[in-house]
């Protein structure tokens, strides 16, 4: 099926003499992006997200749905069975943009290259570790113990996050959402009140890991970014929306 919707896509692209590169998820790179009308990402969500990674300017992107019966599609606005129809509104202009909200991050002052189009997700680097650390929100600042914390867009809260039990924000809110998974609180560790919360667009939530390395990810598929202890590593929401078609 995944083969049969690319060589559909090829043969419409080819019929309205539009020209196109076709690349792997895996080894996709900035260069790649530049200069281009559309990105059309074939498959699932993974693939979109992925994809995401390498627009920073209002390139739109077209997800389309390789297999509806095997993959969710969340942030896919076509299928094999309507990418033709699809494709010839496109061309006369008659689609919407979404803008999907995103979130930037700082390991101390370096900025990390990825946005996250769902969410950051900060732990210790061995995840089995209890992550040590003090969080920062609004002023507030908390030593916690836990698995590691959540930290969404409007677009992840329907992902990670509500699995995780957050609640789910408007999927064009500029609001961004923590979690922080399993809190440990015993006997001399005192209950946290820093566990979950909804943020407006102009806040940041800072965490300072007390001992032993961290690591940051995006959409849990992008690098595994480290940091040692003491290093701040900062999270707010970026000005850089991605450009999503819809119908």
């Amino acid at each position: 099926t995944e083969r049969q919707t690319l060589e559909l896509i090829k043969r419409t692209l080819k019929k309205h003499r539009i020209k196109y590169s076709v690349c792997d998820r895996e080894i996709l790179n900035k260069k790649l992006f530049q200069n281009k009308e559309l990105v059309i990402a074939i498959g699932g969500d993974g693939t979109f997200l992925r994809a995401s990674h390498f627009i920073f300017d209002k390139t739109p992107i077209l997800g389309v749905n390789s297999d509806p019966k095997c993959k969710e599609g969340f942030f896919m606005s076509a299928a094999k069975n309507d990418f033709q129809k699809k494709f010839k509104k496109i061309l006369k202009r008659d689609y919407k943009i979404k803008k999907l909200h995103r979130l930037e991050a700082y390991i101390g002052r370096k900025k990390v290259p990825e946005l996250a189009l769902n969410e950051f997700y900060v732990s210790s680097e061995k995840e089995y570790r209890t992550a040590r650390y003090y969080l920062t929100i609004r002023g507030k600042k908390e030593r916690q113990k836990s698995s590691g914390i959540i930290i969404s867009t409007a677009a992840g809260s329907y992902a990670w996050m509500k699995s995780a039990g957050g609640k789910q924000l408007p999927f064009n809110s500029d609001k961004f959402e923590y979690i922080v998974r399993e809190p440990y609180c015993g006997r001399i560790s005192a209950k946290c009140s820093l566990t979950n919360g909804i943020l407006d667009k102009d806040k940041k939530i800072i965490v300072e890991f007390e001992l032993w390395d961290g690591m940051l990810i995006a959409d849990s598929i992008s690098v595994e970014h480290t940091f040692k202890a003491k290093e701040k590593v900062t999270i707010k929401m970026s000005n850089k929306p991605l450009h999503s078609v819809s119908f």
